[in-house]
C-alpha cells in the first residue's frame, strides 16, 4: 500500500480520495434508484395481475351472460339461429379464459376449470337441442307433431260416431278435456297434468267400452285412445329428458360465475398479501439503503483520514528533522521509497541527504579538528610521556580522517555507479527522459558536488600544515 501510494503526487492522492468517496455515494445513489425501481415494478406487476383478472372476469361475465341469452332464446323460440349464436359465444368465452390461463398458476387453475365447464355447457345444449328436435321445434314436427296428429285423429273419429247423441257428446267432452289438460301440462310443464290426462284416458276408455257402437268404431277409438295415451306419454318423457339435461346446462353454467368470482376473491386477497410483502421488503430495503449509506460514509471518512495521515505525518517528520538539525546532527533519516513520485517523499529524500552533508561536514570538521589539536599537543610536548600521548592521539586522529576518506571514496564510487547506470539506460536521443531518472541524476550529482568540496579542502590541508 505505501508503495502504491508513492508512486501518487500529492493532487493525484487527493483526487483519488475525493474520487473514491464520489463513487461510493454513487454507488449509494445507483443502489437507491434500483431499489426504487425494483420497487416500482413489484407495485407495477402487482396492479397490472389484478387488473387482468378484473378485466378478464368481467370479460367471462359479459359473454356467459351472452351465451345465457342465447340459449334462452332458443327454449323460447326454438329456433336455430340461436344455437350458431350460442357456439359463438361459448367460443368466445373460451377464448377469454384461454387469455386468463396465462397470468399466473391460480389464474390457469380457474381458467381450465371454466374451460371444462364451457365443454359440459356445450355438451349439454347440444343434447338439448337434438332432444327438442326429437320432441319438435314446432307444433307440427317430431313427437308433438306425431301426438297432434293422434288428437285430431282421436277428435275425427270422436265427431263422426253413429250412436246416441247423448254417447257422442259425453265422449266429445272427454276428449276436450283432454286437450284442454294436456295444453294445461304443455304450458305449466306441470307433473299433475299428466296425472289427470292419464284419468280422463281411462274415463273416456270406460265410456268407449259402454258405448253402443260397432265393434269397428270401438276398435278404432280404443286404438286411439291408446295411441294417444302413448304419445303423450312419449311427450312427457321427452320433456323430462330435456329438463334433465337443461338442468345439467344450467349447472354447468352457474359455476363459472362462482369460479370468475373466487378468482377475483384470490386476486384481492394476493394484492392484500403482496402489498404487504412489498411494505415489508420496501422497509428492509430502506433501512439496507440507511446502513449502506452510513458504511459508505464512514468509509469515505476513512479514505480521507488515511490520504491525510500519508501527507501529514510525512510533513510533521520533515518539520520535525528540519527543527533538530538547526542545533544538532541527527542520525536518524525519514524512510523513502526508492523511485516515488511523491513531492513529500522527494521532501524526504533531500532532507535526507541534506542531514547527510551536515553529518559529513560536521564530522570531518571534529577529525580535523582532532587532528590540528593532537598535532599542536605534540609539537608543545616537552616530556615523552606527553609526546607519546600526543603522538597517539594524532595516530588516532588520522585513522579517523583516513576512515572518513575511505567513506568519501566509497560514497563518490556509489554515486558514481548510479550516475553511469542511469546513462546505460537513458532512452535514445529524441525520446522522454523520465522524471524519475532526472531526480536521481540530481541527487546523485548533488552528493559527488559535496563530496568533491569534502576532498577539496582536505586536500588544502595537508599542504598547510607540511
Amino acid at each position: 500500500m505505501s508503495k502504491l501510494a508513492s508512486r501518487l503526487r500529492i493532487g493525484e492522492k487527493i483526487g483519488l480520495g475525493f474520487g473514491l468517496v464520489i463513487l461510493i455515494f454513487l454507488g449509494v445513489i445507483v443502489q437507491n434508484q434500483l431499489a426504487l425501481a425494483r420497487l416500482s415494478a413489484d407495485y407495477e406487476r402487482l396492479h397490472a395481475l389484478y387488473g387482468a383478472r378484473q378485466s378478464h372476469a368481467f370479460g367471462i361475465e359479459r359473454r356467459l351472460g351472452a351465451m345465457r341469452a342465447a340459449q334462452s332464446e332458443f327454449l323460447v323460440t326454438r329456433n336455430l339461429d340461436a344455437v350458431a349464436e350460442v357456439a359463438r359465444a361459448a367460443a368466445a368465452l373460451d377464448a377469454e379464459a384461454a387469455v386468463l390461463a396465462r397470468l399466473d398458476e391460480a389464474s390457469r387453475r380457474a381458467a381450465t376449470e371454466i374451460q371444462t365447464l364451457i365443454a359440459d355447457y356445450l355438451t349439454s345444449f347440444e343434447s338439448v337441442v337434438e332432444a327438442w328436435r326429437t320432441n319438435g321445434l314446432d307444433e307440427n314436427s317430431g313427437l308433438q307433431g306425431a301426438f297432434r296428429r293422434t288428437a285430431h285423429e282421436l277428435e275425427a273419429l270422436a265427431g263422426s260416431l253413429a250412436g246416441s247423441v247423448e254417447q257422442a257428446t259425453g265422449l266429445e267432452i272427454a276428449i276436450l278435456q283432454l286437450r284442454r289438460r294436456e295444453k294445461d301440462y304443455l304450458l305449466r310443464g306441470d307433473e299433475t297434468y299428466v296425472t289427470m290426462v292419464d284419468d280422463i284416458l281411462s274415463e273416456a276408455a270406460e265410456r268407449v267400452s259402454r258405448a253402443r257402437i260397432a265393434e269397428p268404431e270401438r276398435a278404432a277409438l280404443t286404438e286411439r285412445l291408446a295411441a294417444y295415451g302413448r304419445d303423450f306419454h312419449a311427450l312427457v318423457e321427452q320433456d323430462r329428458h330435456i329438463e334433465g339435461l337443461e338442468d345439467a346446462m344450467d349447472l354447468a353454467a352457474g359455476r363459472i360465475t362462482p369460479l370468475v368470482e373466487a378468482n377475483l376473491v384470490e386476486a384481492s386477497r394476493l394484492t392484500t398479501s403482496m402489498t404487504a410483502a412489498i411494505a415489508e421488503s420496501a422497509a428492509a430495503r430502506a433501512r439496507i439503503n440507511l446502513l449502506i449509506a452510513l458504511g459508505a460514509t464512514l468509509l469515505g471518512a476513512v479514505f480521507a483520514v488515511m490520504i491525510t495521515l500519508r501527507i501529514v505525518r510525512p510533513v510533521r517528520k520533515i518539520a520535525g528533522l528540519l527543527d533538530r538539525m538547526t542545533t544538532e546532527t541527527p542520525r536518524e533519516r525519514i524512510p523513502t521509497v526508492p523511485g516515488a513520485r511523491d513531492e513529500i517523499d522527494a521532501m524526504a529524500a533531500s532532507l535526507n541527504v541534506l542531514a547527510d552533508h551536515k553529518s559529513t561536514f560536521v564530522n570531518w570538521w571534529r577529525s580535523a579538528m582532532r587532528e590540528a589539536v593532537a598535532l599542536r599537543d605534540l609539537h608543545a610536548a616537552a616530556e615523552p610521556s606527553e609526546c607519546a600521548r600526543a603522538a597517539g592521539e594524532l595516530r588516532s586522529a588520522v585513522d579517523a580522517r583516513l576512515e572518513r576518506i575511505l567513506a568519501l571514496r566509497d560514497g563518490i564510487e556509489r554515486n558514481s555507479a548510479i550516475v553511469k547506470n542511469l546513462i546505460a539506460h537513458l532512452p535514445q536521443s529524441g525520446a522522454k527522459v523520465s522524471s524519475s531518472d532526472v531526480k536521481r541524476l540530481k541527487e546523485a550529482a548533488a552528493g559527488l558536488s559535496a563530496l568533491s568540496k569534502i576532498l577539496q579542502a582536505e586536500s588544502g590541508e595537508p599542504l598547510d600544515r607540511r
